[in-house]
């Protein structure tokens, strides 16, 4: 059985069903919570993958996790025949498909930031703003991180492009120059 190719059926499906409903922005937002409960809470996806838990309690634990009561129809009967097809151990890898394939539709690009301090909302937005003149036509979500190991100033990545301006690099650079140039005087 390959996880990937049933993982990315289950996913363009999802996707297929919330784009004829025109409700795939609001699936988009719902799996991106469900799949941070999943990754983060170890009970939870324990529970859900447990065959001695009836479908109708995963079903409650599936919606509490997404948005409560407000879980749209698309998600609820996604869960459904998730559960009727005994699939749960795959809904991590279904729902990041699911969030590459809305991503790659839409032509969202990921970045993430990490500073040594955190960073006021008008020079966020400043960066933002630069950073979507480079990817024109594209929209850029930004994941922000506060690592004080940097020392100082910050780390950029979006897609293959990579800006490290943190002290902590610097000093890993010069650090290597000397080793270079001192190799070379022995």
């Amino acid at each position: 059985m390959d996880i990937g190719i049933i993982a990315r059926r289950y996913a363009r499906a999802l996707l297929l069903f919330a784009c004829e409903n025109g409700h795939e922005t609001l699936v988009y937002e719902q799996a991106q919570q469900l799949l941070f409960q999943y990754n983060e809470l170890p009970e939870f996806r324990h529970t859900i993958e447990n065959p001695m838990v009836s479908r109708t309690e995963k079903i409650k634990l599936l919606h509490n996790a997404t948005a409560g009561a407000d879980t749209c129809e698309e998600l609820t009967k996604f869960f459904y025949l998730l559960l009727e097809k005994r699939r749960e151990k795959l809904l991590a890898f279904i729902l990041h498909s699911f969030l590459f394939l809305y991503r790659k539709k839409k032509k969202i690009r990921q970045g993430k930031l990490v500073t040594a301090m955190p960073l006021p909302e008008e020079t966020l937005n400043e960066l933002k703003a630069l950073i979507l003149k480079r990817y024109r036509g594209r929209t850029v979500e930004f994941k922000t991180k506060v690592d004080p190991g940097i020392i100082g100033g910050g780390i950029l990545e979006i897609g293959y492009w990579r800006i490290d301006a943190s002290i902590a690099g610097q000093l890993k650079r010069v650090k290597k120059q000397f080793i270079e140039k001192n190799r070379r005087i022995v």
